[in-house]
């Protein structure tokens, strides 16, 4: 038995002289990955719902459709903001349920307050990168040249 134990702390501490008296840690690879954090999103409190419309939405509606109607054709790229005062009942800015009713915010009192045009900005951004993921290039360009055009 003697000869076992010694065949066995021979080698531990000229291991750990040569260590420098210490063992080495668990390797990185052990430890779980940890969970992919998605994009932040633009936080809804920075959208001023004041003076807001809603818009039951119907058949065949998109967001950009709905903008387009609420805030002109030239200001349908606009859409993130409606998604942003609706973020408790859209997830995905291209998936909207028949019957919902959509809180529609006014476009210009949310251009004209930095902190609202720096969430929606954020929110543009944000959309612009799904869609270059989606492969939707025409769309994420012009996304995020309307966001590059908003103040900091």
């Amino acid at each position: 038995m003697k000869r076992v134990s010694v065949r066995l702390i021979i080698p531990l501490v000229f291991g750990l002289a040569a260590c420098g008296g210490t063992p080495a840690p668990a390797p990185v690879a052990d430890l779980p990955e940890p969970p992919a954090q998605p994009a932040p999103e633009a936080p809804r409190e920075g959208i001023i719902l004041d003076g807001a419309d809603r818009y039951t939405v119907v058949r065949g509606d998109t967001l950009a459709e709905i903008a387009a109607g609420k805030y002109g054709r030239p200001n349908m790229y606009y859409f993130p903001l409606i998604h942003l005062g609706n973020t408790e009942i859209i997830q995905d800015p291209d998936v909207i349920e028949v019957g919902s009713v959509l809180t529609i915010p006014n476009l210009q009192r949310n251009l004209d307050n930095p902190g609202a045009t720096r969430t929606l900005k954020t929110g543009m951004l944000n959309t612009s990168s799904q869609y270059e993921r989606q492969s939707k290039p025409k769309a994420a360009a012009t996304l995020r040249q309307l966001a590059d055009k908003l103040p900091k």
